[in-house]
């Protein structure tokens, strides 16, 4: 049976997020495996990231590998596991279908208190993946494998992990600048008014 490797350990999940301590680890397991293939693969590359899973099996990942995993790419995983998790914290899949759980003494949460909270989980976690790629930046000889990923999985995303939810197509920049460019209503205005 092959062994599977968190990046994150159960103890240090809960104490640095909100979720509660009676939260059992396995209802958080698959999330951090979840947002760890997604979205760290994506950012470490898949070199990086097997690495760092194997360096964790067979114990012997470095120095500068243990602070990375505890500095930058733990809380950016606690953050993406949780904005993964928040919708299955609400709803259960059960034997009669999918059910919304209450408890005695508390209210249920809206689905737009949900959105709110899950979006802000991934403001944060975005935060601390864009930390991650300044500290990638800042010391580009430090990590082998991240530096030179290969041709074999993913390689690192070192864009920018912050989505506006605004794309502007870049093919059609020209047409728009050609049949909108003499706009005299857009942009900052150059006429100075006097007194």
């Amino acid at each position: 049976m092959s062994q599977t490797a968190l990046l994150v350990s159960e103890q240090r999940f809960k104490q640095w997020t909100q979720l509660d301590d009676n939260v059992r680890m396995n209802e958080i397991t698959p999330f951090i495996l979840q947002a760890q293939d997604i979205y760290m693969q994506d950012t470490l590359g898949t070199k990086f990231y097997t690495r760092l899973k194997n360096g964790i099996i067979a114990n012997d990942l470095t120095t500068d590998e243990q602070t990375l995993l505890r500095e930058y790419i733990g809380p950016t995983l606690m953050n993406y596991a949780l904005y993964m998790m928040m919708p299955s914290l609400k709803y259960k899949f059960v034997n009669q279908g999918i059910v919304s759980g209450t408890s005695e003494g508390t209210t249920p949460t809206t689905l737009d208190e949900l959105q709110y909270l899950r979006q802000t989980t991934l403001d944060t976690a975005e935060f601390y993946n864009k930390r991650l790629l300044k500290f990638f930046l800042d010391n580009p000889s430090m990590f082998a494998a991240y530096t030179n990923p290969g041709t074999d999985g993913m390689s690192p995303n070192k864009a920018n992990p912050y989505f506006a939810g605004l794309v502007t197509p870049r093919n059609n920049l020209r047409y728009y600048e050609e049949r909108y460019g003499n706009c005299t209503d857009c942009g900052p205005s150059t006429t100075i008014v006097g007194d």
